[in-house]
């Protein structure tokens, strides 16, 4: 079997993540915004689980820098949902709510 190269991967996962997020920002309607958001944030968990695979002492220093990357997705994420959100004139309850989660988050 193949080894693992992690930069290549972290490389195609973020191709992935920026798509994601070109189509948040090109959605014609709130909703189309918010469930393209829903299958980033699911695409984000799936590499958490990679992530929480990958944890043991060799590799501390990959584990640690990949889940701040991870954090900043989905700040920018929940950021792109919100934007989108202020454009199509939601109600000011989406936004803040969105705007909470998204602070959850720190952005790299």
């Amino acid at each position: 079997m193949k080894n693992l190269n992690t930069m290549k991967f972290v490389s195609n996962a973020i191709e992935e993540l920026v798509e994601y997020k070109a189509a948040i920002a090109g959605s014609k309607t709130f909703d189309e915004a918010k469930n393209t958001g829903r299958m980033m944030a699911g695409y984000i968990n799936g590499l958490i689980t990679f992530l929480n695979t990958m944890i043991c002492e060799e590799n501390n220093d990959f584990t640690a820098e990949f889940d701040e990357v991870l954090d900043g997705w989905m700040f920018k994420m929940y950021d792109a949902v919100a934007d989108k959100a202020i454009e199509t004139n939601q109600d000011k309850d989406t936004i803040w709510k969105l705007l909470v989660k998204r602070d959850e988050y720190t952005m790299m």
